[in-house]
C-alpha cells in the first residue's frame, strides 16, 4: 500500500491515475473505495486542500466516463464517488491546516449527526421513504423469488417494516466509518512516508473534549422525541466516538508482552460483534473526564 501511495504521489496524473482505477475497482469490491479515499485524504493532508481538489475533479470526470461505458449511469457513478470523496479533501484539507487527525474526525462525527438530522428534516416518514426505496429495489432483484413463493413478499415487507426505521442511522453509520477509516489510513500513510511516528503519537493521545459527553446525552434524549431517532443519531456518533478508546487501548497495551494479543483479540472481537463499539465509545466519554492516560502514569 505505500508504494501505491508513493507513486500517487509522484504527480498529477500518477495521482488520478491510481484514485481513478481504485474507484472503478470498488464497484465490484466496495473496501477499494476506501483505500482511493485515503489517497486523496492523504495528498490534502500532504500537498493542500487545493491540489487534492484539482485530482478529485479530474477523477470524479473519469468516474463519470466509467460509468457511461459500463454502467450506463454517470451520474450514478460520479454521485456515489462524490460522497466519499469530497468531503474527504475537505476534511484532508482541515488536518493539513491544523497537523490534527483528531480534529477531522470530530468532525467526521459531526457530519454524521447532521446528515441524519437533515434526513428528518426533508422526510415527515423517514421510515416509510426507505421502506419504499428499498422494497424497489428488492423487487427488481428478487423478482423471481417473489413470483416463485406467494409469501415472499408479505414476508420482506413485514421485515422491512421493521428495520426501516433505523436504516437512516445505519447509512449514516456507514458513510462516516468510510470517511473515518480513510482519513486514519491516509494519516497512517502520511506518518509512513513523511512525518514519522506522527499518526501513532496523536491517535494513541487523543482525549475527547467534555462536550461530547453532553452531546451524546442531547442524542439519548431524542428518545423522548422519537426512539428511532436518538437510535440513528447514537449510530453514526458511535462509529467515531469508539476510536479515541481505540486509541487508549494502544497506548496502555503496547509496552505490556501481550499487547498485541489482546489488540488482536479486541479487534476480532469487533469483527463479530460490531455493537461492542458502544462500550468503547463509554470508554471514550469517561477517559475525557477520569484522564486513565495519566493515572496508568502515575500508578507506574
Amino acid at each position: 500500500m505505500q508504494t501505491l501511495a508513493r507513486y500517487a504521489m509522484s504527480g498529477f496524473w500518477p495521482a488520478v491515475l491510481v484514485v481513478s482505477l481504485l474507484g472503478v475497482g470498488a464497484w465490484v469490491l466496495f473496501p477499494l473505495m476506501y483505500l482511493s479515499g485515503a489517497l486523496l485524504a492523504l495528498i490534502a493532508m500532504q500537498l493542500g486542500p487545493s491540489k487534492a481538489v484539482q485530482v478529485v475533479v479530474a477523477c470524479l470526470l473519469l468516474q463519470g466516463a466509467a460509468g457511461a461505458a459500463l454502467m450506463a449511469s454517470p451520474v450514478s457513478a460520479m454521485a456515489l464517488a462524490s460522497l466519499l470523496w469530497v468531503p474527504l479533501v475537505a476534511l484532508g484539507g482541515r488536518v493539513w491546516q491544523r497537523a490534527s487527525l483528531p480534529s477531522a474526525l470530530s468532525m467526521v462525527a459531526v457530519l454524521g449527526l447532521v446528515a441524519v438530522v437533515a434526513f428528518y428534516a426533508l422526510h415527515d416518514d423517514p421510515a416509510h421513504w426507505w421502506q419504499q426505496r428499498v422494497e424497489g429495489v428488492l423487487a427488481t432483484q428478487m423478482g423471481r423469488m417473489v413470483e416463485d413463493g406467494p409469501g415472499t413478499e408479505q414476508n420482506l415487507s413485514t421485515i422491512l417494516q421493521g428495520v426501516a426505521p433505523y436504516l437512516p442511522g445505519a447509512f449514516a453509520a456507514v458513510w462516516v466509518m468510510g470517511l473515518a477509516v480513510s482519513l486514519v489510513m491516509g494519516r497512517w500513510l502520511q506518518s509512513r512516508l513523511y512525518r514519522a511516528g506522527a499518526f501513532g503519537a496523536e491517535f494513541q493521545a487523543w482525549r475527547l473534549p467534555r462536550g461530547w459527553t453532553a452531546v451524546a446525552l442531547v442524542c439519548a434524549a431524542g428518545a423522548l422525541w422519537r426512539s428511532d431517532a436518538a437510535v440513528n443519531l447514537l449510530v453514526p456518533l458511535t462509529v467515531v466516538l469508539c476510536l479515541p478508546a481505540l486509541g487508549l487501548l494502544h497506548g496502555l497495551l503496547r509496552d505490556r508482552s501481550a499487547g498485541r494479543l489482546y489488540l488482536g483479540l479486541l479487534y476480532a472481537a469487533l469483527l463479530v460483534m460490531p455493537h461492542l463499539a458502544m462500550i468503547l465509545a463509554g470508554i471514550s466519554l469517561l477517559d475525557s473526564w477520569m484522564d486513565f492516560r495519566g493515572r496508568a502514569r502515575k500508578s507506574e
